[in-house]
């Protein structure tokens, strides 16, 4: 993947989807990676700043990082973002947030962001978020050597609790111990499918592949996948319905058409831009939390 630093700190990113651009990327907009590296190298916070119009959904396989957002400040009792956790971020009319690493974490950091479209007639929506500890995710043991973190969707009847509302996607981690090799289901209907290699070497649908690859399968093709012998092979799954709707992109916006965009910048310089308060969800292993958070 080519590489970028999106927040402007330096923080330099795998831009993994960058090949194929939307529509043919369609719901998904953006998949980064930052890492894997070592978390004393980094210390950076990213600023505050604005979203409106899709969903954003971190992934923080490994790290420590602290939301600066107004609805979970810092202190905040249900701070920090650990390992294995994330997040469904329903911007909808829009968001002001920011985040920083946790200094007294000292472990290895490594984590992805995606970005998935939200239909036009939701783009305007109140927010509302939800974070998924680890343990609230389901495990899928696909074989004695093999098993997969179901993040988003549902696989094999186990169903992550992240309510996705009116979009059709499926996002997991899959994880091959050396030699492992099995067949992948993608679920009917779900035309947009990608695969990411974040570690190890080994075949996906035949072809070998090594950490960074990226593959853009063909719609209801079979997807087999297979560990080297001598070394492990974890990827990640990312599947969808299109939307089939225009996007104009301009930054941290995605709405159906210019003048939207120029509206979003307008009440955003003039103070107009976030709703009062969002719902926050957080889902843990005891269950679901309900909240009403401000945005101020």
């Amino acid at each position: 993947p080519s590489q970028c630093d999106p927040t402007g700190t330096g923080l330099i990113v795998n831009d993994i989807l960058t090949p194929w651009g939307f529509p043919e990327c369609d719901p998904f907009i953006l998949l980064h990676e930052f890492g894997p590296l070592n978390s004393n190298k980094v210390n950076i916070p990213v600023g505050m700043h604005p979203h409106r119009g899709f969903n954003e959904v971190p992934y923080l396989k490994q790290g420590c990082w602290i939301a600066t957002d107004a609805w979970k400040p810092e202190g905040d009792p249900k701070q920090p973002m650990r390992s294995g956790c994330v997040q469904w971020g329903f911007i909808g009319c829009g968001i002001e947030h920011g985040a920083k690493f946790d200094s007294s974490y000292a472990g290895p950091l490594h984590g992805f962001q995606l970005w998935i479209n939200l239909p036009g007639n939701k783009k305007m929506d109140p927010p509302q978020f939800q974070d998924a500890e680890s343990d609230a995710l389901p495990v899928v043991n696909l074989s004695d050597l093999a098993k997969a973190k179901v993040l988003v969707g549902e696989l094999q009847g186990m169903v992550s609790p992240i309510d996705t509302g009116v979009n059709q996607v499926q996002y997991v981690d899959v994880m091959l111990q050396p030699g492992a090799e099995i067949p992948y289901t993608i679920p009917d209907g779900f035309l947009t499918v990608f695969v990411y290699v974040y570690a190890g070497q080994g075949r996906v649908c035949s072809e070998p592949v090594s950490r960074g690859d990226v593959l853009n399968i063909e719609a209801n093709a079979a997807l087999d996948l297979q560990a080297d012998s001598s070394t492990e092979l974890s990827l990640l799954v990312l599947s969808g319905v299109p939307l089939k709707e225009n996007i104009v992109q301009y930054g941290p916006f995605v709405m159906s058409s210019r003048a939207q965009i120029q509206q979003a910048f307008h009440e955003y310089q003039s103070g107009k831009f976030l709703h009062e308060t969002c719902e926050y969800l957080l889902h843990t292993a005891e269950g679901t939390e309900r909240s009403q958070r401000s945005l101020h």
